[in-house]
C-alpha cells in the first residue's frame, strides 16, 4: 500500500526545542473536507494539545508549539469515516532543550553564547583518590586543583551534567573536625612537594560550599545524594561556628585573618600571610556573614525537601538571626564596612571604612541587603564610577590599600598587588556580574543593561576570554602567568546567571524548576521578541517561554517540566495594566513598583503550553 493510500504523518522539523514552530502534516488520499483531530502527548505520556482542522485536497496540517516533558512526543491523528470507526494514524517528533535565548536584536544571544563557551572551557576531569571527578580550572590556580567549588556552580548548572563529583571530592577530603580543604589536587598532579590537600586562610569555604551544593541539588534533584551529603555539610558548619580560630564568640560572627575582603590573601602590617594561625590579625568581614545567611536559607529548603522539618526550622532561625545580627554589625548607612577589627591594626592615615568592597555586591544577590540597602550599594558603585573615571565599577576594593603602607610589593614578579591591582583594587568580573544581577533585581534595569553591554564588549575584544582581573582602564591583566587561563569561572558564572535568571528572568524557586519565578525584563535591553529556555542537563528539567511585546500588549507562551510559575513582568514604559488573561480567561494580577520600574505579577500552573497576555 502506497503512503498516500495508507495515510502518513510528517513533521517539519523532526527535532525541535520547546515552543519552536513545528509543522505537522497528515497526508491521506481520502481526505477532502472532513474534520481531522490532532492530539500531542509528551515524553511523560501526558496529553498537552488537541485541535481539529478541516482537511482539503488529501491533506490536513497545522503548526504547533511543543511543550511538556522532553523526549519523543507522540502524534495521534483521527478522522471520522461514515459508518466505520475513525481512521487513526500516528507520528512522532523529538523535543530537546538547552539553555538559550533568541531575541530580535541578537545582542544578548551572542553574549550568552560567549558566556556558555567560557564556562565550558573551564571544565576538566581528573582522578582524585582513584575516582574520576568533574571540576573546573579555577582562574589562576594550577590545573588539577579542585579549588573553591563555591564560586562557579550557579552558572555551570545550566550547561553541564555532573554536578556531584566536585563536591564529593571536597567532602571525601574533609578533616575529622569538619574542616574542608581549599585545595585538593588530582592523583597525578606533577609536584610531589605539594600536599594532596591543604587549607589556607579562607573563612567562607564551609558556608560557601554548603550554598553551592544546594544550588547543584536544585538542578539534579537527587534527594538521596543530598541526604548522604548533608551530615558532612553540617559538620563543616559546626567547625566554622565553633572553632576558636574561625568564630568570634563575643560578636557572634565568623572571623578571618585580615584579608582583602573575601579573597584569600591575609596580611599584617609586616606583609602577607597565607595561613590561619595565632599570629594573624583577625577581623570580622560582612561577606562571611552574608554567605552564612544564604547557606542557612538554602539548607532550610533542603531539609524541608527531604522531610526533616526540625532541621529546616533550625536553619530558618539561624538565617533570621544572622540576617539581623549581621546587618546590625556591618551596615554603615550607605554600604557594608570592610572589616571590624578584633586585633589592633595600624593603617596610618588610610580610612579603611571608606573602602567599597567586593562583597557588597554579593550581599545584594545573597538576599542579605534589603531593597533600600541594595539601591544604596548600587548607587554608591555608580557614584564612584563617575568620580574615578575607571572603566567599570567592578572593584575588588575601592580604593585599594596605598602602596606606601607597604603591605604588598608592586611589580614583584608574577604576584603584583599594588594599589589598583588584582584583589587590592583591581577590577573583578565576578563583582560586575553580581552588581548587574542586583541592579536587575532592584529597579536599576538600565544600568544593568549597560553593564551587560560592557562585559559583552570585553569578551568580543579579548576573543571570548574573561580573566580574573582587569586594570582600572579595563585592560586585561595576568597575575600568575605560570597558571594563567583565559577562562575564569568565577567571572563567567554571575554574568551567565544575570542573563538567564534576571534579564531573561527564569529563576528556580526550589529544585528541578518545579516552581519558577519568571521575570522577563526585555524592555531594558530594547528587545521586542524573545524565546528563552533555562535547562538543567543533570535532570532535563526546564522552563521555556516565548515573549512578544507591542505598544499596548505583552504576550507570552510558556511551558516546562515544573508545576507552578510566578510571573513578574516588567512593563515597557507603562504605569498601569488594564487586564491579564491566561489561556483566554481573565486572571487575577497585581501591579507593583520597584524604583521607577513597574511590574505585573500573576501566578499560573505549568500544564502543557499556555498563553498569557498583559494589556495596557
Amino acid at each position: 500500500m502506497r503512503l498516500p493510500e495508507a495515510g502518513v504523518v510528517w513533521t517539519y522539523p523532526n527535532k525541535c526545542g520547546p515552543l519552536d514552530d513545528l509543522k505537522i502534516v497528515f497526508v491521506w488520499e481520502e481526505l477532502d473536507g472532513q474534520p481531522v483531530t490532532f492530539q500531542l502527548t509528551d515524553a511523560a505520556h501526558q496529553q498537552y494539545f488537541e485541535r481539529t482542522v478541516t482537511a482539503q485536497n488529501g491533506r490536513a496540517e497545522l503548526v504547533v508549539k511543543p511543550g511538556g516533558g522532553l523526549g519523543v512526543h507522540l502524534i495521534t491523528v483521527r478522522t471520522p469515516r461514515p459508518g466505520e470507526t475513525p481512521y487513526v494514524r500516528f507520528g512522532s517528533f523529538r523535543v530537546c532543550a538547552q539553555t538559550t535565548v533568541a531575541t530580535d536584536t541578537g545582542e544578548i544571544d551572542e553574549l550568552l553564547a560567549l558566556l556558555e563557551e567560557g564556562l565550558r572551557q573551564c571544565i576538566d576531569v581528573t582522578q582524585v583518590s582513584g575516582k574520576l571527578r568533574t571540576y573546573y580550572k579555577a582562574a589562576d590556580n594550577t590545573r588539577q586543583n579542585l579549588a573553591y567549588p563555591a564560586f562557579g556552580i550557579d552558572g555551570l548548572r545550566y550547561f553541564i551534567q555532573d554536578l556531584k563529583s566536585m563536591f564529593e571530592a571536597i567532602y571525601d577530603n574533609q578533616w575529622p573536625d569538619g574542616r574542608l580543604p581549599d585545595h585538593v589536587y588530582g592523583d597525578n598532579y606533577p609536584s610531589a612537594r605539594t600536599p594532596r590537600k591543604l587549607r589556607t586562610c579562607m573563612a567562607d569555604l564551609e558556608v560557601g560550599v554548603a550554598s553551592t551544593l544546594c544550588r547543584a541539588w536544585q538542578a539534579h534533584g537527587d534527594d538521596e545524594w543530598l541526604r548522604q551529603m548533608l551530615p558532612k555539610v553540617e559538620a563543616g558548619l559546626e567547625f566554622v561556628l565553633t572553632d576558636p580560630m574561625m568564630y568570634d564568640q563575643t560578636h557572634g560572627a565568623i572571623k578571618r585573618p585580615h584579608t582583602l575582603d573575601e579573597w584569600d590573601i591575609g596580611f599584617t602590617e609586616d606583609g602577607e600571610q597565607a595561613y590561619t594561625d595565632e599570629t594573624c590579625k583577625f577581623v570580622l568581614m560582612q561577606g562571611d556573614t552574608s554567605q552564612l545567611h544564604l547557606a542557612c536559607t538554602l539548607l532550610a529548603e533542603a531539609f524541608e525537601a527531604i522531610g526533616d522539618p526540625v532541621r529546616a526550622g533550625h536553619y530558618r532561625l539561624l538565617q533570621t538571626h544572622y540576617y539581623h545580627h549581621g546587618n546590625d554589625l556591618f551596615w554603615d548607612g550607605v554600604k557594608y564596612r570592610h572589616h571590624i577589627h578584633l586585633d589592633p591594626f595600624d593603617h596610618g592615615d588610610f580610612d579603611e571604612d571608606d573602602q567599597l568592597t567586593m562583597s557588597n555586591a554579593a550581599a545584594i544577590t545573597r538576599g542579605f541587603a534589603d531593597h533600600g540597602q541594595a539601591v544604596s550599594i548600587i548607587d554608591e558603585h555608580v557614584r564612584r564610577w563617575q568620580d574615578t573615571g575607571d572603566a567599570f565599577p567592578w572593584w575588588s576594593l575601592q580604593p585599594g590599600y596605598p602602596d606606601e603602607l607597604g603591605y604588598f610589593k608592586r611589580n614583584s614578579g608574577a604576584w603584583t598587588r599594588g594599589q589598583g591591582e588584582y584583589a587590592n583594587g583591581g577590577l573583578f568580573p565576578w563583582v560586575g556580574g553580581e552588581l548587574c544581577r542586583g541592579a536587575l533585581q532592584h529597579g536599576r534595569e538600565e544600568l544593568a543593561y549597560r553593564l551587560l553591554r560592557d562585559v559583552h564588549a570585553v569578551l568580543k575584544r579579548d576573543n571570548g576570554a574573561l580573566f580574573t582581573w582587569y586594570n582600572l582602564d579595563g585592560t586585561a591583566a595576568i597575575n600568575a602567568p605560570h597558571n594563567q587561563t583565559n577562562y575564569d569561572p568565577w567571572g563567567f558564572s554571575p554574568w551567565a546567571t544575570a542573563v538567564i535568571e534576571e534579564l531573561a528572568g527564569i529563576k528556580p524557586q526550589g529544585k528541578l524548576l518545579e516552581h519558577v519565578l519568571c521575570a522577563p525584563r526585555w524592555p531594558a535591553a530594547g528587545v521586542q521578541t524573545a524565546l528563552a529556555t533555562a535547562h538543567f542537563p543533570s535532570s532535563d528539567a526546564y522552563f521555556s517561554y516565548q515573549y512578544q511585546r507591542s505598544e499596548d500588549r505583552v504576550g507570552l507562551h510558556f511551558t516546562g517540566t515544573g508545576e507552578h510559575v510566578s510571573f513578574r513582568i516588567l512593563l515597557p514604559g507603562w504605569q498601569e495594566c488594564s487586564a491579564v488573561t491566561l489561556d483566554g480567561e481573565d486572571a487575577e494580577f497585581e501591579v507593583e513598583s520597584v524604583e521607577e520600574s513597574v511590574y505585573v505579577t500573576v501566578g499560573a500552573e505549568i500544564e502543557g503550553v499556555s498563553g498569557l497576555v498583559v494589556d495596557r
